[in-house]
């Protein structure tokens, strides 16, 4: 939006120790930190900055910006805010969507979710991230081979889990799955990639044999992660149209999926990913054929490939947002 001539405000909290400096002041966009989620603090965001439109993203943030009169609001909705959403959080949701203009989701799957809280009245729009096709061009094998020897994985196959450690996301899951593919493909490797937060890594799944971890990357050193690898597996227990999936498919690395809703609404299994319950044996499974099954391994990709192109590009949903922006500026403005 900033490079699209808009002038753009960041404020929330910074969540997890040790984190990085926000980049985005560098960027042209100034940024608030929340300490503790306080209306008080977003009220006087709000009246300082002055905007025309507030956009929250995750429920929690967008019921605080409705208790603190943002108009018009913009509300998304990420997944496991609403999927697992306990009563209070509900509630908040309920009150963030009765005073929302616009309520945004990522999968069609959440925003009927959305819809059953939400006033009848509610307009909602499916908007994705979007991909870089660019920076996630597919690599050839021999650049494949450079990017595996750069993150030292060895010239054998690939497998990364990029979601992090939470629970949500089966870590656990993933590891067994890969001793078992490891025990018949020794020269195989799990790639481990978290956010770096303490207490979520367990010393036995960094010291199993072939698994490397891998902490905090840049941007585009994440990019190359994706580009690397031969097969990206993403099976958390709740989701909703994941960034990192379509990130991994545009980056020619085959997907192995949990078998949840959003994924049937584009997703078809055998053709553009293998969709498995999130189970150790499935998991294992669908890794080692595709590792073995060279053949099933490049359609799989050619295919996903082609179906992020038509469905995913991120100039496309920017624009779609912008587009959104504008309606809402204008019709306040009346």
């Amino acid at each position: 939006m900033r490079a699209r001539g808009h002038v753009v405000q960041a404020g929330g909290e910074v969540w997890g120790g040790g984190l990085p400096l926000s980049s985005l002041p560098g960027h042209g966009v100034p940024t608030s930190e929340m300490r503790g989620r306080s209306v008080l603090w977003l009220r006087r965001l709000i009246d300082t900055f002055r905007p025309d439109v507030v956009h929250a993203h995750w429920m929690p943030f967008a019921a605080l910006a409705a208790l603190a009169g943002a108009r018009p609001l913009v509300a998304t909705a990420w997944g496991s805010d609403v999927y697992g959403a306990s009563l209070k959080h509900r509630l908040l949701i309920r009150l963030a969507l009765h005073r929302s203009a616009v309520a945004m989701t990522d999968s069609r799957d959440l925003m009927n979710r959305l819809r059953e809280l939400g006033p009848a009245s509610l307009q909602t729009m499916v908007v994705n991230w979007g991909v870089d096709f660019e920076t996630l061009a597919p690599p050839s094998e021999q650049q494949r081979t450079e990017l595996k020897a750069r993150f030292g994985l060895g010239s054998g196959p690939v497998v990364l889990s990029p979601r992090g450690l939470k629970d949500l996301y089966n870590p656990g899951v993933v590891v067994e799955a890969f001793k078992r593919v490891h025990a018949s493909i020794p020269n195989a490797r799990l790639v481990l990639k978290h956010g770096g937060v303490a207490g979520e890594m367990r010393p036995e799944w960094a010291d199993a044999p072939g698994i490397k971890v891998i902490g905090r990357i840049a941007y585009d050193e994440m990019a190359d992660l994706f580009r690397a690898a031969d097969v990206t597996v993403s099976i958390p227990a709740s989701d909703s149209s994941p960034r990192s999936v379509w990130e991994a498919m545009a980056a020619g690395s085959a997907t192995v999926l949990s078998d949840l809703s959003w994924v049937d609404e584009l997703i078809e299994d055998d053709r553009d990913a293998i969709v498995v319950a999130p189970e150790v044996e499935p998991v294992a499974s669908a890794i080692e054929r595709l590792i073995r099954d060279e053949a099933l391994r490049r359609r799989i990709v050619s295919s996903a490939r082609q179906l992020v192109e038509k469905h995913r590009d991120r100039k496309t949903e920017l624009a779609r947002v912008e587009r959104c922006y504008l309606e809402l500026t204008a019709r306040s403005r009346k």
